[in-house]
């Protein structure tokens, strides 16, 4: 196959790739043209006005999907019916919420409301991206910070799963199939897409170090590549990782 075909492959698949109409709930315009710059040139198209009423805004054209992107900072409070007005309107909508950090007590109740994503509004554009991308593929997204800060002994996630999605506390407690604290940090970074040289520079490791982790990691929770266990991350909150 020629060169020029496969550069003409690649931008008929992206021709094909489905778009996605962004609707910012935010009370900050600022967010709103951030956004807009951020996703401008792939599949995202932002709504050109903030969202302040969900019921005035038009149809989303058939077979186009929606995402709403909620400000977590304006609508802190009001976050929950924020997302119930969302389904009703759009039940088919995907939804995130955007913070600069979050407590467990918010992400519990907006999860159970039926958001699908949790992204900070600090993250790389890569990131952000990637988790959009994510979230519209299916997945459930959480900050791997978040996810981190819940791994200690007296963590409690189970109130962090819809009753409707729970997996009655699998998480990471595969039987033989433990991390430990260093491999869950480390396939936090997988889940973000970081190669072996940035996750080595994070945590202070050689990057052979980082690579046998990586292995064991894969070994473990039967991924076969680094997006598997990413997709797999995502799917999975860490609750037991081993001391």
């Amino acid at each position: 196959m020629s060169l020029h075909s496969l550069i003409e492959g690649r931008r008929v698949l992206q021709q094909e790739e489905p778009s996605t109409t962004v609707f910012p709930v935010c009370g900050n315009p600022l967010l709103r043209i951030g956004l807009e710059t951020v996703l401008s040139g792939g599949r995202f198209q932002v709504w050109h006005e903030a969202v302040d009423d969900v019921s005035v805004l038009p149809e989303a054209p058939d077979g186009e999907a929606v995402l709403f992107i909620i400000d977590g900072q304006s609508y802190r409070d009001e976050t929950v019916n924020v997302i119930n007005r969302i389904k009703t309107r759009f039940p088919d909508a995907r939804i995130v919420i955007l913070a600069e950090m979050f407590e467990a007590d918010l992400v519990s109740a907006a999860w159970k409301a039926g958001a699908h994503g949790f992204c900070l509004s600090n993250s790389q554009r890569e990131i952000l991206i990637r988790s959009l991308e994510l979230v519209m593929l299916g997945e459930i997204v959480l900050p791997s910070a978040f996810v981190l800060s819940m791994t200690g002994p007296n963590a409690d996630l189970a109130a962090l799963s819809p009753a409707e999605n729970s997996e009655k506390g699998e998480a990471y407690r595969l039987s033989g199939r433990k991390l430990s604290v260093r491999e869950a940090q480390i396939l936090e970074y997988l889940r973000e897409g970081a190669p072996n040289k940035v996750i080595a520079r994070r945590l202070n490791l050689s990057e052979s170090t980082v690579k046998v982790h990586v292995k064991a990691i894969l070994k473990k929770i039967g991924a076969c590549n680094r997006t598997q266990a990413a997709l797999w991350a995502t799917r999975h909150v860490s609750t037991d990782a081993e001391a």
